[in-house]
């Protein structure tokens, strides 16, 4: 089925639709009335982005799935929102024709007769891991007709995941969430004039040619991140495989690489924490199931810590000075933060946590503020791993 996805940016149809109004970027109703709930990681997309959004929608002349997008859902217009379906776990709309239950734990658990019926499917979930990420796109699976459009949102980090799972690759168009504490990237498998302009929003410049000089930095060090195809970018490839990175160099994308586990740890523990939480008042083996997958999660955030901290225990002495310096200035704290990281992991092990919906939403919150910290920590990691080859390079 991924085949037939991905056949729709091939050869794009030229089909004339009749005349629909979306929504303007300003009076969205949905967004005025409707509050977002951090315990289920709903933050919803400014007006600006939900227009265009909807636009794509419309464009398309079947049915729509919004899958975990109910801010895109319900400001379709009227006629479009009537051949499309909003899939979710929050039962707040379960009384809207369109609404289906939907659970991400059990990506295929959907009525038969949605199978292989949609269009176009919008996908917005509430975490970025692989783990979440691998059964939305079994759900994508099982909703698309043949050629149906996808668009799914996530960070950048994930581009090769996405590429990998679906066929997708980001659109130059970024999605604008106020709430969010990181930026999210566009992914498509379709052409799209309207994606693929940038978000004024959020960017002024080509955000691409930032993250293609980063890909090429590291590009030796960092296979995880998949490179941008071009020319330029493949031909600076195979010239930074012949280098022999200098031992400074490969000591930062080392700490790079320990800072990358802690931050994935700590984004893989929300969704198995709110399932806990979920299944904790019904009580049985569901409920104990869901409990040490929750502890599993929070052992793998705790094993990357320590990690970590080993790491940093052999090496603090040998990594530059001047980075040591920026890091204790812009935290104002120890360098690496890894007193707070180890208060969160003690609090996610609270047994009142998966009592109080409340406390559970500040864990996550912590959790997302916490990941976001490491990820500018290692963004200043990679900005002096590129100084020194750049240094190293000079003749």
């Amino acid at each position: 089925l991924i085949h037939y996805i991905r056949s729709s940016c091939a050869e794009p149809r030229a089909v004339r639709l009749p005349q629909i109004m979306c929504p303007a970027e300003t009076g969205n109703g949905f967004l005025a009335v409707t509050s977002e709930r951090a315990d289920l990681n709903q933050y919803w997309f400014s007006p600006a982005t939900v227009a265009a959004f909807v636009a794509e929608v419309c464009e398309t002349p079947g049915p729509a799935a919004l899958v975990s997008s109910p801010s895109v859902y319900f400001s379709l217009p009227e006629e479009v929102r009537r051949r499309s379906k909003v899939l979710d776990f929050d039962k707040q709309w379960e009384a809207d024709p369109g609404f289906v239950f939907y659970d991400f734990n059990e990506p295929e658990q959907l009525p038969l007769e949605l199978r292989g019926q949609f269009e176009f499917i919008l996908i917005d979930p509430p975490f970025i891991t692989r783990e979440v990420w691998e059964k939305y796109a079994a759900t994508a699976r099982y909703l698309a007709r043949p050629g149906a459009r996808l668009l799914c949102t996530t960070i950048a980090e994930n581009q090769a995941l996405l590429h990998e799972i679906l066929g997708l690759w980001p659109a130059l168009f970024r999605p604008s969430i106020p709430s969010l504490v990181y930026q999210y990237s566009t992914y498509v498998n379709y052409v799209s004039e309207r994606l693929n302009r940038l978000n004024a929003e959020i960017d002024d410049e080509d955000w691409r040619v930032a993250l293609k000089k980063a890909v090429a930095t590291t590009c030796e060090l960092d296979r995880h991140v998949a490179p941008l195809q071009s020319h330029e970018l493949e031909a600076f490839e195979e010239a930074s495989l012949q280098e022999t990175p200098s031992p400074e160099v490969l000591l930062l994308a080392d700490l790079r690489g320990h800072l990358a586990t802690v931050k994935r740890g700590l984004d893989g523990m929300q969704a198995p924490l709110q399932m806990a939480q979920r299944r904790h008042a019904a009580g049985g083996q569901a409920a104990s199931a869901a409990a040490s997958k929750a502890e599993a999660a929070i052992q793998t955030a705790e094993a990357a810590l320590i990690a970590l901290e080993s790491w940093l225990q052999g090496h603090q002495d040998e990594l530059p000075d001047a980075l040591l310096h920026e890091l204790a200035e812009t935290t104002r704290e120890e360098p690496w933060g890894l007193a707070d990281i180890r208060g969160l992991l003690a609090v996610a092990r609270e047994r009142e946590l998966l009592q109080s919906s409340a406390r559970l939403q500040e864990v996550a919150q912590n959790c997302r503020e916490t990941s976001s910290a490491i990820f500018r920590r290692s963004g200043k990691v990679l900005v002096f791993i590129k100084t020194r080859r750049e240094t190293t390079m000079k003749p």
